[in-house]
């Protein structure tokens, strides 16, 4: 397959009006580019053309054209790949984001999730029936990349990752057909940490959980002893761990972040998932204790999910130039915390940060094939700049913080890392999947041997 040509637009707009219900823009047209526009900036990353299907029929269409004409497309939804993979040069991109639909089945705790829907749409449906399903906690994030490459989130300790949560798929594949992926179906374990590298998901069945809300909190530590807070907490929560305290609902993601009138704080964000919001509240205040010197901010309070994704975009820039770089590590140690001190304080640029997410006791699944299935933390070093003249000095920050951290505990970082947030030139895919990496290829090279997916993540070749 290869790059499209402006002819080759001029084809697909005629192919198109067999189809008259995909919305498709060209370079010149009025929308195209805020249509184009994602999370991480490219501005020489130039699609020739954008389709936005409104139907599985649509999609069907769309692949049976870019197979029959050989022509490059990439499928996006939400636009936050943090390498900036949701567009590729000269490529058609497929955005689902109208395949939205979020269909709620009270009874059988279950909800259909269109291919394009985001959190938001997701988390705000389910809101009208007191049921969740784990979201991550940004709205604008696409919900399927999200769940089928792996899903980390505050509903994580309690319910699992995103990928676990899913029952059945619906795909069409390289040949355009459209397939329904259920029970002990090979392909629908490799689609639950595969993602989109068989096919393109218009339809996920996930299951539900009954929860009218949710207590988030914000814990903010006193800037002028970082490495205090950091090893103080990193000591507190590490008891807590080791000793088996910490509650399936409580969901603890540090931050390394700027903070208004203060600089560079160290932060905590606190997710309760469950119904006993008093022992939220005891949690929280444990916390905050925890990090030594009294809190500058102490916040909780209850909220749906809907509303906690939707405060938090507000905290996200939307179209930065950069990227965030992966590290997976087994435990907080004095070692790693003195490193993640040292950084905080230095933040290159105010959309720069360090956010850990963690899998706590995480279920085993063979019919899933993502590959981190111990426990661990997951550090994003999120290096992003509005201003594209910085966004080499945050590349390099985030570098300089992980060859520090690996080189201050070397025994204490894993080979996995999260698969979402690395780049092709930087990951490798053996090491992501571990024992599953085999079962995967194999996978890829009966469905689709002939690399039609080739631009999805992660990038597998078939054999």
């Amino acid at each position: 397959m290869a790059p499209g040509t402006p002819s080759t637009a001029t084809k697909l707009r005629d192919y198109l009006q067999q189809y008259p219900t995909v919305k498709f823009y060209t370079p010149d047209s009025p929308d195209f580019a805020s249509t184009k526009i994602c999370c991480i900036l490219k501005p020489d990353t130039q699609p020739f053309a954008i389709a936005q299907p409104q139907s599985a029929a649509d999609v069907q269409a769309l692949i049976e054209f870019v197979v029959e004409n050989d022509v490059d497309f990439v499928v996006r939804a939400g636009g936050h790949d943090t390498a900036g993979r949701s567009q590729v040069h000269g490529a058609l991109t497929i955005d689902l984001r109208d395949l939205n639909t979020v269909v709620v089945d009270e009874a059988s705790k279950t909800v259909k999730i269109g291919g394009g829907a985001l959190h938001r749409d997701v988390s705000k449906e389910l809101e009208k029936f007191g049921l969740v399903t784990p979201v991550g906690s940004i709205g604008s994030v696409g919900y399927t990349g999200w769940a089928t490459l792996g899903g980390y989130g505050p509903f994580s300790p309690k319910h699992g990752l995103g990928v676990d949560q899913i029952l059945s798929v619906k795909l069409v594949n390289p040949a355009g057909q459209l397939v329904e992926l259920k029970g002990d179906d090979e392909l629908l374990t490799g689609l639950r940490g595969g993602g989109g590298i068989f096919g393109v998901i218009v339809e996920t069945t996930v299951k539900a959980y009954p929860l009218k809300e949710i207590v988030a909190g914000l814990v903010v530590s006193d800037p002028s002893d970082l490495e205090g807070a950091w090893t103080e907490f990193s000591a507190a929560y590490q008891g807590w761990r080791e000793s088996g305290e910490l509650p399936a609902e409580l969901y603890v993601q540090p931050f390394g972040v700027p903070f208004p009138g203060a600089g560079q704080v160290f932060a905590l964000g606190l997710t309760w998932t469950g119904k006993d919001h008093e022992a939220a509240n005891k949690w929280i205040d444990k916390v905050a204790a925890s990090l030594g010197k009294p809190a500058i901010l102490k916040q909780a309070a209850p909220t749906s999910v809907y509303a906690y994704a939707e405060q938090n975009e507000k905290m996200l820039t939307y179209g930065v130039y950069g990227r965030v770089f992966p590290l997976n590590f087994k435990k907080y140690t004095p070692a790693m915390a003195a490193v993640f001190a040292k950084y905080n304080a230095i933040l290159p640029t105010p959309e720069c940060g360090i956010s850990i997410h963690a899998l706590r006791a995480p279920p085993a699944n063979e019919a899933s094939v993502f590959g981190a299935r111990e426990d661990h933390a997951m550090l994003e070093m999120i290096a992003l700049a509005k201003d594209p003249a910085n966004e080499a000095a945050a590349a390099e920050w985030a570098q300089a913080c992980i060859r520090n951290l690996r080189a201050a505990d070397p025994d204490n970082i894993l080979e996995s890392s999260y698969v979402s947030l690395g780049s092709d030139a930087d990951s490798d895919y053996r090491k992501i999947y571990g024992s599953q990496y085999d079962r995967l290829v194999e996978l890829k090279s009966k469905y689709d041997s002939k690399n039609v997916f080739k631009f999805a993540v992660p990038k597998v070749v078939p054999k």
